[in-house]
């Protein structure tokens, strides 16, 4: 047949002439482990086809029936109990598996069949036609006659048999736009599918049930061979597999250390200090108590990133700026990680320079370089904690960067009256939490006493206040407790925000073109400029949950750890107080020396999402700067939770804040006041008060509201109303400007309160994006 035959696990052949691959199946079936991997990428952070991205494991089956072979994904999201076939059976036929291809039958020799396999490797496991058409790219799919079976690619090993293809997705219709910018014909596109087929793993894995105390991802099932008491749903970590050559001596070595692989094609010196932060794991397994049961080399030259032997940290190029990404295939029956990859973001680095620029200056200096590297170090042993199983831990820089899967800001600090001091911008090695975790998760004990060990190991962290709250408690709009967020670097809000403020206002005093090096445009001041204005973004929002807030733990019982706590009232108060202090007209004015020198884009230098919006362009609008970060503010404390809980919290405790006591506190600069402002501050208060109406038209019109809120802003909007028209009436003769504010706000609210009417308020410009650096995704 002229065929080309790859020994391994599973024989591969390959039919040049035909452009065909191959399967040599046992005749009757096969189970395996089925992965479907993106070895190239579309280079866009918007649409998310990356490089090294997967879609998770399979149990595959490989069924004969007549001429053909059945690829059956089974179901192991539902289970029986072990041991009661008749159960098994029951649960087998309420929940189906799925039948995903049927492949030919070419030949048959005895025990043995040569399967058709090239329908398989054509196939778009990954869902890239389904991810262009949710992005709005348009209606893509395989082009067969532009897709092959990528040979050199293709192989067989004693443990795993490897399929590559080149698949090329193409449109009748419209090509999407973000495709047409990133290749050379947006009508096609030509990327790499990779299928890994493994070995199903030995029972020599025992699985780890999940504790919520530490944080682990992992898989979650039901078993309904459960008993009545206990819970139908089961959860697993997701880990490697480490064993001891004695599991019962501490001392004895690891015989299967896991070893992750850097990819080759980052730039240095970004790969070597990617290799340094891989390293933290080695140290952190050392002090964990697992010397050598982790180590990091270079990808061996010609090696396949794919290939599932390798765990492998690459190099992520994307047309923008976009997240890193640690992610880990496991066997969906045990949790057992298989394969960990983590993707590094190639503008990360850029990112962080631009941060560095705007604090310290672009002169020609090392300290930027120390600076970036830094946290490349950081992010790779970030990363690399998701590909070992772990989940961000958002709370543990209450205790000192208690670990790397938190996300840090730089630390920056003040130095007197108008230094800034980066020295210790970012941490060096492994958490404590992270020490302990991988303890919990990783730690190898004696028959019959894990159950008892991990009790001992998770005591001794709770007493020393390894706290973990994850993604849920710091993400959401909604979130309540102001210890547990993105991008913070205290013990308390208030703190960090102290920290942030302080360091913006002598950033924001010496910026100019000591931001930028000599001979670029002075244009690019604005993308050095943006997140220095919003350079507290992150620590407004972490104090933003004070209000009306709650502290709390994943407990559970006997712990001692207290479940819930609301936020004293004296607290909620002071923060109250800051937050209406972030929005004085002081704090959101830009000197006049930074204005003149943040000029319209120069020619062939495009739209960038590092700018700020505008709506008096090519001039930049000042107003429209400060309205988004006011809005940031107001809406955040009038978040409708949030109001709801200040509602909740008041028929508990007669001194709590109440809403109707922060909507005053909003509103403070609504009163007349004999001051006499500047044009321009005058200006910055009447974005502040806009900012306030329209919310509270917001909140009193959002059915998803609790009604206690919406009538407290029912009530505040009738009360601000009065006061609107009298300020209305008193600008009449002296200020146009404000006449026109008082009485466009006096319209708003007369036109909701008798007609139910709601305004159409033109909306804040959307801030430029803080990521990595963070803004919610």
């Amino acid at each position: 047949m002229g065929l080309e035959r790859r020994d391994g696990w599973i024989p591969l052949y390959l039919d040049p002439s035909g452009g065909k691959v191959l399967l040599e199946l046992p005749d009757d079936s096969l189970r395996a482990l089925f992965v479907a991997t993106q070895p190239t990428g579309l280079g866009s952070n918007p649409i998310g086809i990356d490089r090294g991205g997967d879609a998770g494991a399979q149990v595959v089956r490989f069924d004969r029936t007549g001429g053909r072979v059945l690829v059956v994904f089974e179901n192991w999201n539902y289970r029986g109990a072990t041991g009661n076939a008749d159960n098994v059976r029951t649960v087998a036929e309420a929940f189906p598996p799925s039948t995903v291809a049927s492949l030919p039958i070419v030949a048959r020799d005895g025990a043995r069949m040569l399967v058709d396999a090239t329908e398989l490797a054509l196939t778009d496991w990954l869902g890239v036609g389904a991810t262009l058409q949710q992005a709005e790219q348009g209606g893509y799919s395989i082009a067969r006659d532009r897709s092959s079976i990528n040979a050199a690619l293709t192989r067989a090993f004693p443990r795993n048999s490897e399929i590559d293809a080149w698949l090329t997705y193409a449109t009748n219709g419209q090509p999407g736009r973000i495709v047409s910018e990133i290749v050379p014909d947006g009508h096609a596109f030509t990327l790499r599918q990779h299928l890994s087929l493994l070995p199903l793993p030995d029972g020599g894995y025992t699985p780890r049930q999940s504790d919520p105390r530490v944080g682990f991802f992992g898989i979650v099932f039901k078993d309904y061979g459960q008993p009545i008491q206990g819970s139908l749903e089961q959860r697993s970590i997701a880990r490697h597999r480490l064993t001891r050559a004695n599991p019962s001596d501490p001392a004895s070595a690891i015989t299967n250390p896991i070893v992750y692989y850097v990819d080759r094609g980052i730039p240095e010196p970004i790969r070597s200090a990617t290799l340094e932060g891989a390293r933290w794991w080695t140290d952190a397994f050392d002090r964990a108590g697992l010397k050598g049961g982790f180590r990091v080399e270079l990808l061996p030259e010609g090696a396949d990133p794919m290939d599932a032997r390798y765990n492998v940290v690459q190099w992520e190029n994307r047309n923008e700026r976009g997240w890193s990404i640690g992610s880990a295939i496991t066997d969906p029956r045990t949790g057992e990680i298989i394969k960990g990859m983590a993707r590094l973001d190639s503008h990360r680095a850029r990112t962080d320079y631009n941060l560095f620029a705007a604090l310290m200056g672009a002169g020609e200096t090392p300290a930027d370089t120390h600076f970036v590297l830094a946290r490349v170090r950081q992010v790779t042993a970030h990363e690399i904690g998701h590909t070992l199983g772990m989940s961000h831990n958002y709370i543990a820089s209450t205790y000192q960067r208690g670990s790397v899967m938190d996300y840090p800001p730089p630390r920056v600090t003040v130095v007197g009256r108008d230094s800034i001091d980066i020295s210790e911008a970012y941490g060096i090695g492994p958490g404590a939490y992270d020490i302990w975790a991988l303890r919990w998760g990783y730690g190898i004990f004696p028959a019959g006493s894990e159950r008892d060990s991990l009790a001992a190991i998770t005591a001794e962290g709770i007493g020393k206040g390894y706290l973990f709250l994850s993604d849920a408690d710091a993400r959401p709009d909604y979130a309540s407790d102001p210890r547990t967020n993105l991008w913070d670097d205290a013990a308390t809000a208030d703190e960090f925000l102290k920290h942030e403020m302080d360091v913006r206002r002598v950033a924001m005093k010496r910026f100019g073109e000591r931001n930028i090096r000599a001979g670029e445009p002075v244009a690019l001041l604005q993308e050095r400029f943006a997140p220095l204005y919003f350079f507290h973004r992150f620590a407004l929002n972490s104090l933003a949950k004070t209000i009306g807030g709650m502290e709390y733990s994943n407990a559970t019982r006997g712990d001692a750890l207290q479940a819930t706590k609301p936020i004293a009232p004296v607290r909620q108060r002071a923060a109250l107080g800051a937050l209406v202090a972030a929005l004085n007209p002081d704090e959101l004015a830009i000197p006049d020396t930074v204005l003149t020198l943040l000029a319209p884009r120069p020619f062939s230098y495009g739209p960038s999402i590092e700018l700020f919006g505008a709506r008096t362009r090519p001039a930049f609008d000042e107003l429209g700067a400060a309205r988004t970060l006011a809005q940031l503010v107001v809406d955040a404390v009038l978040q409708r939770d949030r109001a709801a809980r200040l509602v909740q919290q008041a028929i508990h405790d007669d001194q709590a804040l109440t809403l109707g006591q922060t909507i005053d506190a909003l509103s403070a600069s609504w009163q007349p006041s004999p001051s006499r402002l500047t044009a321009q501050r005058a200006a910055l208060q009447r974005v502040v008060q806009r900012a306030v109406a329209d919310r509270l038209l917001a909140l009193a019109a959002d059915q998803g509201a609790s009604p206690e809120a919406r009538a407290t802003a029912e009530l505040s909007i009738a009360r601000l109303r009065l006061i609107a028209r009298q300020r209305a009436t008193m600008a009449k003769s002296s200020d146009g400007a404000e006449q026109a504010h008082w009485s466009s706000i006096t319209g708003d609210f007369t036109r909701w309160i008798e007609r139910r009417e709601l305004p159409r308020p033109t909306p804040a410009l959307v801030a430029p994006p803080g990521d990595p650096f963070g803004e919610a995704p």
